[in-house]
């Protein structure tokens, strides 16, 4: 007895019956077309080939010769010229085409001397790439280099008084006075610190001391030091915060008065009444040590 798996394995569905019968029809006709023409088409296949197969060997033939000469592109090959007398830092394309280079190696020998090469003895000419040993033997007879003439700019240039780096006078700048134009004649401020330092001024009301410049945004002691001696510091001129009426958005402004100690001002204010003295300040929680000493000097009160 056949084992189950081998059943299974031969057994067909109906829709499967069906296709390999339809496939079993389709070979019969293939096979009976095919005999139909070897035995009944033979004299009509010879007469169409008689006729139309000569012209189908020569469309052929041409075919294949196009095919050809695009497949295969002739490489250009260096031909024998006659050599002459030439200056390589003179002699254009055209000249060297006449050599015997080909166009592409004659436009990069032009690109090297437009980048500035100069062929000052005939030996130079082997720093062309395309000019090896032997090439250079057969042109070497021909080379004839004339005296480059010294041009007229370089002369000039050569008697152009040397450059001298400018020197900085010293000045003495006031900081609270001084506008962008007096800052930059400090040595090492150009206009982009100048602009800095007056603005960092309005936002504080005014300097009170010269180190004040090292809070200036990119402002470092290797900067500062050297200006140190050539500012001075007016500390009537100031401009100074009323605490007793400024709000939380005016106490901001200040560089040393963050948000969180802005609320506080207020809210002291609020809740204890006006400020009588301006060391009521530092009751205030975030105001004490550090905070109040810098912010001091910039609280006015009625």
């Amino acid at each position: 007895m056949l084992p189950r798996w081998f059943k299974e394995y031969l057994t067909f569905h109906r829709s499967e019956r069906n296709a390999i019968i339809v496939l079993v029809l389709l070979l019969l006709g293939l096979i009976a077309f095919n005999m139909y023409q070897r035995f009944f088409w033979k004299g009509d296949w010879q007469e169409i080939q008689l006729k139309y197969g000569p012209s189908i060997l020569q469309f052929q033939i041409q075919t294949d010769s196009i095919v050809e000469q695009n497949e295969t592109p002739q490489p250009w090959l260096p031909e024998k010229k006659e050599l002459f007398k030439f200056d390589p830092n003179t002699l254009d394309s055209a000249g060297w085409v006449a050599l015997g280079f080909s166009p592409k190696q004659s436009a990069s020998i032009i690109k090297y001397r437009n980048a500035g090469a100069c062929f000052k003895k005939p030996e130079d000419i082997k720093k062309l790439f395309v000019v090896d040993d032997e090439r250079y033997q057969e042109l070497a007879p021909f080379i004839n280099i004339e005296a480059i003439p010294e041009k007229e700019f370089k002369r000039e240039f050569e008697n152009r008084p040397k450059w001298e780096k400018p020197k900085f006078e010293p000045v003495v700048v006031e900081l609270n006075t001084a506008d962008t134009n007096e800052l930059i004649k400090l040595r090492g401020i150009g206009s982009s610190y100048a602009k800095r330092i007056v603005k960092y001024r309005e936002l504080l009301g005014g300097y009170i001391t010269k180190e004040q410049l090292l809070e200036v945004y990119g402002m470092d002691t290797a900067r500062f030091n050297p200006i140190s001696a050539f500012v001075t510091v007016d500390t009537t001129i100031r401009e100074r915060i009323n605490v007793n009426t400024a709000d939380v958005k005016q106490l901001l402004k200040h560089p040393y008065i963050n948000l969180n100690q802005a609320k506080a001002i207020v809210n002291y204010r609020e809740q204890h009444g006006a400020f009588r003295s301006i060391s009521d300040l530092e009751n205030i929680h975030l105001l004490k040590g550090e905070p109040y000493r810098k912010i001091a000097a910039y609280i006015t009160l009625p």
